[in-house]
């Protein structure tokens, strides 16, 4: 008898019948927190992902979430199918279909044939492809911030939350605090943000795949909350090239008008750091980059 892998009897009890044993893809990343496979079920193809409860639990990434925003991940897998809804009528790329998930547990989607996107392979199409999803994302502002479905926390109380985040990470990563570290905390803690959006805070070009007729779909949909428009400004100049980041600016400003962040960029560089979004390792080099 065909089974899922990893999932109990009760899991698998409503999922579509398998056709053939489910076959895994490998993990991108030493540190990837989920198992994933393909499957071949009479419903189509999917792809299943199972958490990894010891790796999500040591995960820099997913600590600075939960820690920052309260994203309660991976119990918040329950309600992830709202998620997929709101992009699907939200965003300007493709997501595939939900088909079913558990809390702490798994997710299960349809299958999107294509390609997985490289960052040294990306062209123009694509990089506007992804400033036109960033800039319709950008027309749901909130006046709160947390969670996507939800958020629960007020502007004012953003500085001091961003400020503990920043130490408790710190402390987790057992990083000195240098001069330069307590001057960017103490400045965390004067920040003043205003607007803020849903943004996908593991944002890089493999999480996006080229589908058969050449647009872009985003397949990972499980760290996305309500932040700064800021951070997710300062994240995306970290995963484009400069060359992109002038194409994107120009796309994005055809409906958005470009904010000053320059007081907040060195907080938000800190923390994505800390979060470990793109697989830094030397703080001095990162915070040059940009």
């Amino acid at each position: 008898m065909l089974t899922y892998p990893q999932l109990t009897a009760a899991e698998q009890a409503n999922l579509p019948k398998l056709l053939a044993k489910p076959v895994a893809i490998p993990s991108k990343f030493h540190d990837s927190t989920h198992l994933v496979w393909r499957c071949q079920t009479a419903d189509g193809e999917m792809v299943l992902k199972v958490c990894n409860q010891v790796k999500i639990a040591q995960s820099a990434f997913w600590l600075g979430l939960n820690h920052l925003f309260d994203a309660d991940f991976p119990n918040n897998l329950g309600n992830i199918q709202c998620t997929h809804d709101f992009l699907s009528q939200n965003s300007a790329l493709q997501v595939p279909d939900y088909m079913a998930s558990a809390p702490n547990r798994f997710v299960l989607t349809r299958f999107l044939v294509g390609v997985d996107s490289e960052a040294n392979k990306i062209n123009d199409a694509e990089v506007t492809a992804l400033a036109n999803h960033i800039a319709r994302l950008h027309q749901h502002p909130h006046t709160r911030w947390g969670n996507l479905h939800a958020p629960q926390f007020s502007a004012n109380g953003w500085p001091e939350r961003l400020q503990n985040t920043l130490t408790f990470l710190l402390q987790q990563n057992k990083i000195e605090k240098t001069a330069q570290i307590q001057t960017i905390l103490a400045l965390a803690g004067k920040i003043i943000e205003t607007t803020f959006v849903p943004m996908m805070l593991d944002l890089r070009w493999d999480q996006l795949r080229c589908l058969e007729d050449e647009s872009l779909a985003l397949i990972d949909l499980d760290a996305f909350v309500i932040a700064p428009k800021n951070l997710d400004l300062v994240l995306l100049q970290y995963v484009l090239s400069p060359a992109q980041w002038l194409l994107f600016k120009r796309q994005y400003c055809q409906t958005h008008i470009w904010p000053d962040y320059t007081q907040q960029k060195p907080c938000y560089q800190l923390l994505l750091f800390l979060m470990n979004v793109l697989g830094e390792t030397g703080l001095t080099r990162w915070m040059q980059q940009i």
